[in-house]
């Protein structure tokens, strides 16, 4: 119980701590509270709970903190390495590609990183999240709405880290419902887990509690007068709010092919939201760099003082997504590209295409200041097979732009996308056409396609299936790079097949969507501490079938 052990006596002890005043109408040693001091203990609490909101949930960006290696920056990193295990997403076989176990598929042993990262960074923010719900109680938020947004924020983030959690460690809702997913740690049980273990809840448990979660945080929302921007004066979208709350359930929905509910969600987080999707003109040029845009909903927020960032550090989402920056892109060469396969699907017409270089290393979106800075560094002929050469790829992509818009930038600031309305939009569309609307479906996703990214846009789709295929087609493109395609292909069920998709020559694979190694690993931290994972006897281990440690696939022939 290594991590989930840090977990939960960290709680146990805040919650020893804060016992003494939890129940505001019990007795101080000289009497029954007054009026002024169950005021005072409210204004600490809330205090308390919103410093652990802005300070704690920061875990979502910490920098060198587990492994030292500079692949370690948080959870944008754990995006970067779920991202290169779909065919979509590609980067050179080099020594300076530190998510090279991701793209190999050769994370397979229980002691690699990849089974550690997304476990203890979603277990230690679990921890935030259980200690502020044990802070903050139901009846102590009865009639404070402050303390209700705070207890919200908990436990929006801790479903979200639930299902993060179900989308890596196990297969998905829709046919796995019974199959075992991941222990099931919060404020009520912190006590027991920390003294017998805890073992892995089905699929189906978990997504109980993710559900629990989110429907606990938008009651707490709905009708609720404070805002994010009430709590925080700059980079409030790092909190969760009413719209986030409804489109985090919508996810989820998804993800269990609940298409009814998932349809009603992203309606409703559309409706919540006080923004607007990006315009054409606006991606028509290098951006999603700051959370102030107005199609975000919700984001990383990385300040330039930031433990990593500042002084030209390299450690960072930028350095190692972003084509125009001083980063592991330019000096180590990792560019990130996309599938020539997903590439030569965007019609001319969809201004898209532009987020990404042509085979001549090209955009139409770039200024002639940006192509030039492009251009320096496409001096040879590319070599998918990888080499440690800095030469851009074709494909390269240019949609990630520098921090503040200047070129070569090494003080890389930029924030990181959780969600954007787009997605919302995108999700509409394919709940609609899967719930027996397919009319509606395909009317709202032309509608999109046509007013914020391709004019001249037809969905030919017939069929209920063929309409999810392009739904998903769309989500790759406009969500490329920001994290959710891995989730994608789990909940879709999609196999993996890298042929003609110019990747690496090691890393050309075709992988089916339920073999053993489209999991993830519990660490073996976790295995061998926690009994009630992985049982002893007589100090003899039962592996669990369900953590089966694999050989990296044998890479095939390629073709483009």
């Amino acid at each position: 119980m290594k991590y989930i052990n840090k977990v939960v006596v960290s709680g146990i002890a805040l919650a020893l701590a804060t016992a003494s005043c939890a129940d505001l109408d019990t007795k101080y040693e000289g009497g029954y509270v007054t009026a002024g001091q169950k005021q005072t203990s409210l204004e600490n609490k809330a205090e308390l709970a919103s410093a652990s909101v802005t300070g704690g949930f920061n875990a979502f960006f910490t920098c060198l903190t587990h492994w030292s290696n500079h692949k370690d920056f948080g959870y944008p990193s754990v995006m970067i390495g779920l991202d290169l295990q779909t065919e979509d997403y590609i980067t050179k076989n080099s020594g300076y590609n530190h998510y090279n176990v991701y793209e190999a598929y050769a994370g397979g042993s229980d002691s690699s990183y990849p089974a550690a990262m997304l476990w203890t960074y979603q277990y230690e923010q679990i921890k935030v999240c259980n200690d502020i719900l044990t802070t903050i109680t139901p009846e102590l938020a009865e009639n404070n709405n402050e303390l209700k947004f705070y207890r919200a924020q908990a436990l929006a983030l801790r479903s979200y880290d639930y299902w993060t959690l179900a989308q890596v460690y196990a297969f998905n809702y829709d046919g796995y419902a019974d199959a075992p997913c991941v222990p099931i740690l919060t404020e009520e049980n912190a006590t027991d887990v920390a003294l017998n273990g805890c073992a892995r809840a089905t699929v189906a448990e978990t997504y109980v509690q993710i559900m629990k979660d989110i429907n606990g945080a938008i009651e707490l929302l709905d009708n609720n007068p404070v805002k994010p921007s009430d709590v925080i004066d700059t980079q409030s979208k790092r909190l969760v709010s009413k719209a986030v709350a409804y489109g985090l359930r919508a996810r989820y929905y998804l993800s269990m092919h609940k298409y009814t509910e998932a349809a009603q969600d992203a309606q409703s987080a559309i409706a919540a939201f006080e923004g607007r999707p990006y315009s054409v003109e606006e991606v028509g040029a290098p951006g999603f760099t700051t959370m102030s845009d107005p199609s975000w909903m919700w984001g990383v927020a990385i300040s330039e003082t930031q433990d990593g960032i500042a002084d030209g550090s390299i450690v960072n989402f930028p350095s190692m997504t972003c084509s125009f920056v001083h980063g592991y892109t330019d000096q180590g060469g990792v560019w990130k590209w996309c599938s020539k396969k997903l590439y030569d699907k965007i019609p001319s017409s969809d201004v898209r295409k532009g987020w990404w270089l042509d085979e001549n290393r090209k955009s139409k979106n770039l200024s002639a200041a940006q192509q030039a800075y492009i251009d320096q560094f496409a001096i040879a002929a590319p070599s998918y097979a990888g080499d440690n050469t800095t030469n851009i790829m074709p494909y390269t992509n240019v949609k990630f732009g520098p921090y503040q818009g200047i070129l070569g930038q090494a003080l890389n600031a930029s924030d990181v996308p959780l969600m954007r309305i787009e997605e919302m939009y995108l999700t509409l569309a394919e709940a609609q056409g899967m719930s027996g609307n397919l009319a509606g479906g395909k009317q709202t996703l032309e509608s999109f396609i046509q007013t914020y990214r391709d004019p001249k846009y037809t969905c030919k789709a017939t069929t209920a299936e063929e309409f999810q295929d392009e739904c998903w087609f769309q989500r790759r493109v406009e969500l490329w790079g920001e994290g959710l395609a891995y989730f994608d292909t789990m909940r879709l069920h999609k196999d993996i097949d890298r042929v003609g998709c110019t990747f690496p020559s090691a890393y050309v694979f075709k992988i089916k969507y339920g073999a053993d190694e489209r999991l993830t690993l519990i660490p073996y931290e976790e295995t061998t501490a926690n009994k009630k994972i992985n049982p002893y006897t007589e100090g003899e281990v039962t592996v669990n079938t369900n953590n089966k440690s694999y050989s990296m696939p044998d890479p095939i022939p390629d073709q483009y």
